[in-house]
């Protein structure tokens, strides 16, 4: 007890939580953002990792593809010359900059009717962004931090829930490399293409919150990938469907064996309905195909133009029949039926729809490509999930041969693509994400890729050799 007021003698004394003691203060937090932000930012990632707190977590890893926007390797270039990113910040820089508000929201108006138009920007997310930072701030140069940010906040938002009971799951050889091949489909080079992969993003995240909460707010947030990118009218159809029909095991399931076989989308009659605007039109027009080349063609004519094999491999579509035996595997031994809780057989339902979509508009190779990955993502989300939670992992046939020789199959398919996958990844991340972000922001020449910077290392390497 007290001996007097404002006093507390050592009965009184309560030594802090552990909780409470590992949880920092605002100074601390301000410390770690200025010092992982300007000198050291891998020393972000080792605070995530330290912290009991979700909610910091979550922001601390946001702010570090902050830093990694600040200082990835895409620069203006007049002539536009380079990957998607280069253009996109072109645009910003030689369009919306002298832009008037009132031919914005011409353009505006015209993009959210899916009318053809002068704007660089098909989609309301970059005409809007690229508007405000270009045209209204003259800040062009925020262009990537900003669009990095909204990236890395849905992209680390939904790796958070889907890798909430990673450290405590024990995992064979296999399956760990399945996973490693998942993080890789879509991690932070994704932020190059701008709208594309963090619509991807926004998506997977909205079925997680909304399925795991039931709050309504995730359904709107679920209506808004199509105006990040066009091509979500048709791509986040499946999300929407499972959304309205609930999980259908048996349907979804023979659906997608349908259209693994089958032509179930008639490409006369998908052109007639993307003719009914302007926009779906010309987009029909420009990724239409007749047929497509073999895989040993394609295979024969990378090899042929010096490419890598793991290159020749992607293109040819390799990482397509190593999903396919996977996802098989999975429905065989009985996973999506009965070792999934409702939750993670949402986000299942969702990928097997939108693999069975891609399989179905073949016909749209840029629709088929990027649906291919959008259900790969929730494929494997939902795997992930039902593998590490405490509740479902004893509900898994281990033992059964059909999801053993899968899954080993399944795992060697995919080595080619998960070594393209790393090599790409390395195209864009400043050697300087791993010290000093501060260098390129005061001298830009100086500025390199972290593949540049390593490619370098090995030639003088070789010459002390």
């Amino acid at each position: 007890m007290s001996d007097r007021a404002g006093a507390v003698t050592s009965d009184d004394y309560r030594p802090p939580s552990m909780a409470q003691a590992r949880r920092p203060n605002a100074a601390y937090k301000a410390g770690i953002f200025l010092i992982g932000g300007t000198l050291l930012p891998p020393l972000l990632l080792l605070e995530a990792w330290k912290t009991n707190s979700e909610r910091y977590r979550h922001w601390i890893l946001t702010f570090f593809f902050t830093i990694y926007g600040a200082t990835i390797t895409i620069a203006f270039d007049p002539l536009g010359v380079g990957a998607d990113g280069v253009r996109h910040l072109l645009h910003v820089y030689a369009y919306y900059q002298g832009l008037s508000f009132d031919e914005f929201a011409a353009q505006l108006g015209q993009i959210i009717l899916l009318q053809e138009n002068p704007s660089p920007s098909a989609d309301v997310y970059k005409h809007v962004l690229s508007y405000a930072l270009g045209g209204v701030l003259g800040l062009p140069w925020l262009f990537f931090p900003v669009v990095a940010t909204v990236y890395g906040y849905f992209f680390t938002g939904s790796m958070l829930i889907i890798f909430k009971h990673w450290g405590k799951a024990k995992l064979p050889w296999i399956t760990l490399f399945l996973i490693a091949s998942f993080f890789l489909f879509k991690n932070i080079e994704g932020v190059n293409t701008v709208r594309t992969w963090t619509g991807l993003w926004v998506l997977v995240y909205a079925c997680l919150q909304y399925y795991q909460t039931r709050k309504k707010r995730y359904l709107v947030l679920m209506a808004m990938p199509p105006f990040i990118h066009f091509g979500y009218f048709l791509m986040a159809l499946p999300a929407y469907a499972v959304w309205l029909l609930g999980t259908r095991v048996m349907l979804y399931s023979v659906f997608f064996v349908m259209s693994s076989f089958t032509t179930v989308i008639n490409p006369g009659q998908f052109e007639e309905i993307a003719a009914t605007t302007e926009l779906g039109g010309s987009r029909f027009d420009a990724y239409y195909r007749d047929s497509l080349d073999s895989a040993d063609e394609i295979i024969a004519s990378s090899q042929e133009s010096g490419q890598r094999f793991w290159r020749a491999f992607q293109k040819a579509g390799v990482q397509k029949w190593a999903l396919n035996i996977f996802v098989y595997a999975l429905l065989m031994a009985g996973v999506y039926r009965y070792a999934m809780n409702a939750f993670q057989k949402r986000i299942f339902s969702v990928g097997l729809l939108t693999l069975a979509l891609s399989n179905s508009v073949w016909f749209i190779y840029a629709a088929s490509n990027r649906s291919w990955i959008v259900g790969a993502i929730f494929i494997f989300a939902a795997f992930v999930m039902s593998r590490t939670d405490p509740s479902t992992v004893n509900r898994w046939p281990y033992h059964n041969s059909y999801l053993k020789v899968g899954l080993a199959l399944s795992g060697i398919a995919f080595i080619p693509y998960f070594l393209y996958n790393l090599s790409t990844m390395l195209d864009f991340p400043s050697v300087y994400l791993v010290a000093l972000p501060i260098v390129p922001w005061l001298v830009p020449d100086a500025n390199m890729s972290l593949k540049e910077f390593l490619q370098i290392l090995l030639i003088e390497m070789l010459k002390i050799l």
